[in-house]
Order: structure tokens, then sequence, then C-alpha cells
């Protein structure tokens, strides 16, 4: 990683010509269209085939409601990791969760870091182009070589832009966009591994957003554990929803972002390709992972989030 007093941000603008991996997922799907039989302005054309896929192991609570303000969550579609318990001890180790000014009497109305991180991040999105802010969410994201790291996720009207946010200096260390109508796929289901894959199963779920069109990352996309041209983001949930006093706060779940994502696709595909559809797949997502021992050494330790180690911080 580069010096980010020197390195520049990545402005990431995704361009409608790429397509989405085929053959990798079994389960229900789902298409949303454009437009649908009312015409421009009608609800979205659904249609699903098959049932939920074997294993997809979904919490039955109530659905999300759209542009509802509440700050809990009311839906839980995937998984999670089972037996993960962290307390607000351990939750007061991330420098996302640490509040200004947390020795004043105030300290529970004081801003949180990530509050301050939200209002950093927006000033790289163009008004003209993203629209205004819907949302804000911080997520695990999951890269292609199966390390997880700390990433604040805006939803606009027509974008996504996912952040890579220095919690310590407070500076926007890297970012992409991704302009909603190009996605042509959103997976949703338990993580697994390829069949002769040593990895340890996962045991939890996420979601996968695809703007690829059926074609697979070349090998040197795929090998490259820096490279920035996948075209696919796979996000699950932060670990400080696992505090039980967080659990049902929506800026930790992944799946209120699953919900208000598929919302405002919903909507960009209204606008932009009225004639086409979006699919949304329910089913297993797979981590192509073999072996990688630097992965599970990577996770384990939580170095892709911003902690204080017992007084050393990174």
């Amino acid at each position: 990683m580069a010096d980010t007093q020197t390195r520049v941000p990545q402005d990431t603008h995704l361009e409608d010509d790429r397509s989405h991996v085929e053959g990798q997922f079994m389960g229900a799907t789902l298409q949303i269209g454009g437009g649908g039989p009312g015409g421009e302005g009608a609800e979205p054309e659904v249609k699903f085939a098959g049932g939920p896929a074997p294993g997809f192991n979904r919490q039955q609570r109530p659905g999300s409601v759209y542009g509802r303000q509440s700050v809990k969550s009311t839906t839980s579609r995937t998984s999670m990791r089972p037996g993960v318990i962290k307390d607000e001890k351990l939750a007061q180790n991330f420098f996302s969760y640490k509040r200004e000014n947390s020795n004043s009497n105030n300290s529970q109305q004081a801003e949180t870091n990530f509050d301050k991180a939200v209002s950093v991040c927006e000033q790289k999105a163009k008004p003209e182009l993203d629209g205004k802010r819907v949302g804000a969410w911080l997520l695990t994201e999951i890269d292609h070589w199966d390390n997880e790291r700390e990433k604040i996720v805006l939803l606009f009207e027509n974008s996504v832009m996912i952040y890579k946010y220095h919690f310590i200096l407070h500076k926007v260390e890297e970012f992409k966009r991704v302009l909603l109508w190009v996605v042509d796929t959103v997976c949703i289901g338990d993580f697994k591994y390829p069949e002769k894959s040593i990895m340890p199963e996962r045991k939890h779920g996420g979601i996968q957003i695809r703007w690829n069109k059926g074609e697979e990352p070349s090998f040197a996309q795929r090998w490259n554990p820096w490279s920035t041209c996948i075209p696919f983001l796979t996000f699950c949930h932060h670990p400080l929803l696992y505090n039980p006093k967080e659990n049902e706060t929506v800026t930790y779940n992944v799946d209120e972002f699953y919900e208000s994502l598929i919302k405002g696709i919903s909507d960009a595909y209204k606008s932009k390709r009225p004639a086409e559809k979006v699919t949304i797949l329910e089913g297993p997502i797979l981590i192509t992972s073999y072996a990688s021992v630097s992965s599970m050494i990577f996770n384990q330790s939580g170095l892709g989030f911003y902690l204080d180690r017992n007084g050393i911080c990174f």
C-alpha cells in the first residue's frame, strides 16, 4: 500500500460492457425488469425459477421496508457465523466504533468515527453522476483472494461507492464507483469453497454484486492480489454486528444494504435500461480458494480492519 500522503484515490468508473459469470449458483432465480407490462413507471416485472438451494441458511424474520427511517434492522436473510460473540469491550477495539470526545460526559451523543468517515467519503461523490445519497454501511468485503477487509459502502440514487478508509488518519485511501444500471446480477446466500478446497468452511452467508455478463476474470486478474479490475464485489456482515448491543443495527448488516441495493437497481433499470432485467440469485456463493494459508492468517488476525491491538494501532 502506497503512502496515503501521495497515493491518488482510485475513481473507477465502470462502463456498461462487462458481463457476469454463469454456472456457479444453484437456487432461486429472480429477474427484476426495467419496465414490465405496465410501461414506464410501473412496478418491475418479477419472475421466479426453482426454490431455495439446499443448505441456504436464512433466518426466518420479517423483511425490510424500503425507505424506513428506523436505525433498527428487521431483516436477517444471510446467515451469520455461529458462536461469534464480540462484547462491548472487544467492539471498542475497532476504530470505526470509537466516538469523538469519548472521554466527555456526552460520549453517547458524540459523533462516531464512522459518522465522520461517511462525511469525508461523501465528498468523493459527484452529485451530477451519483445523485443523492440513499444510505451508508460499514461492511466486510471478501476479495478475490479470500481476504476480508473493512469497507464503507455508500449507496446513491445512481451508483454504489466502496471506500477503503483509514480510520486512524481519517483519510480515504482508495474508492470504487459502480453505476447501478451496469449491475446485471446480485447473488445472496451462504458462502462455499470448491469441492477440492482444503479451506475451513465459512458457515455464514453474504451477497455478491456482478457486472460481467458471463465472462470469467482473466488469469492475470484472478492471480493478482492487487487487481482492481475484478468484475464483482462480495460482502458480508461487519464483525460489529456480532456485538449483542449492535446486532439489530442497520449499519453493520449486509442484508440492509442488499434490500436498499435491489430497490436502487430496480429504479436505475427503469430509467436507463427499461427493456432489460437484472437477475437476483438465491443460493451458494462460490469463493474460489483452495489452500490459501495467507488469507487464513490475514482473516484470523483481523489485518483488514483498523483495530487497537493493545496499544499498537493499525
